[in-house]
């Protein structure tokens, strides 16, 4: 053992209030979800943790999936592969793609969705695709012994650079919300490992809805884990009325044009990444195409 090293200590709160409470009274604890990206951290332990760890796997209130005629209400405590084990009948298949993604079986059965989508400074799918789903989280505040609850995009969690916006004080996200309107064209494709090839992965998300060959309500979000997490209204609003197919100068044309915002916006995104990027982009394009003019 570490000579000298002190175990943390492990505070287990059993409810929203006890949590609260805890947050209250150890404003500085570690607030412990799946841990698989703590975990996979090099210098994750031992260390330091003044107020020691704040555990949320006994907060049954965050492990429910509820639904009704509108939305999808998911606990911010489930995991992925709770999440794919219930969500064949009531998630639409990019998130389901998204949710394979991740890891191997044996880790999505640790991974839980709050955690993914609180890594403070690394974007993963997770993020990416939800954000194309127009999903929203609820966020807890804990400051000075009070709570705050509120409503948020998951598209407003992040600034470009992908990292987290929930601010200083003690925070929770309890819930996530996804609507049961998306598009009939989704796709989601992630390239390299983002843990153990983050300055190569590239991670892109996109749905539209097609109508007698016409786009309309293209949303499209693409990562790149430890630089940069962008979406681009401009050409999402270009896309969107576009009639099928589109002619290959288009393609082209949009495509180096995400490739020019990336570079503005992003200083740190390598050639490869946005060549990548820029080659996944056409070809959801050209898939538009072809199964427009073959229908």
């Amino acid at each position: 053992m570490y000579e000298g090293i002190r175990s943390p200590a492990i505070h287990s709160p059993k409810t929203l209030s006890e949590f609260a409470t805890a947050a209250h009274r150890y404003p500085q604890a570690l607030v412990w979800a799946g841990g698989t990206y703590l975990m996979s951290r090099k210098d994750y332990y031992p260390s330091e943790i003044k107020d020691g760890i704040i555990d949320l796997g006994e907060l049954d209130e965050l492990k429910g999936i509820t639904r009704n005629d509108r939305f999808v209400e998911i606990g911010s405590m489930v995991t992925a592969s709770q999440l794919l084990f219930a969500g064949k009948l009531v998630l639409p298949e990019i998130l389901q793609i998204t949710l394979q993604s991740l890891a191997s079986q044996i880790v999505r059965k640790q991974i839980t969705i709050g955690g993914s989508l609180c890594i403070p400074d690394v974007r993963l799918g997770l993020s990416t695709t939800l954000a194309v789903l127009d999903a929203t989280a609820e966020i807890k505040q804990y400051q000075d012994g009070k709570v705050s609850t509120h409503w948020t995009p998951i598209s407003k969690l992040y600034n470009k650079d992908g990292k987290l916006l929930l601010g200083p004080q003690k925070t929770l996200l309890t819930r996530i919300r996804i609507g049961l309107e998306y598009g009939d064209f989704q796709r989601f494709i992630v390239v390299e490992d983002p843990i153990r090839n983050t300055n190569e992965c590239v991670i892109v998300a996109f749905q539209a809805t097609r109508a007698q060959n016409t786009l309309s309500k293209v949303q499209f979000c693409i990562t790149f884990p430890n630089k940069a997490y962008h979406i681009s209204k401009d050409i999402e609003s270009k896309l969107s009325g576009q009639t099928l197919p589109i002619h290959p100068e288009r393609v082209n044309s949009l495509s180096y044009e995400l490739v020019t915002e990336l570079r503005k916006m992003h200083g740190m995104i390598s050639d490869l990444q946005l060549e990548r990027a820029r080659r996944i982009f056409e070809s959801f394009l050209h898939e538009l195409n072809s199964e427009s003019l073959s229908s």
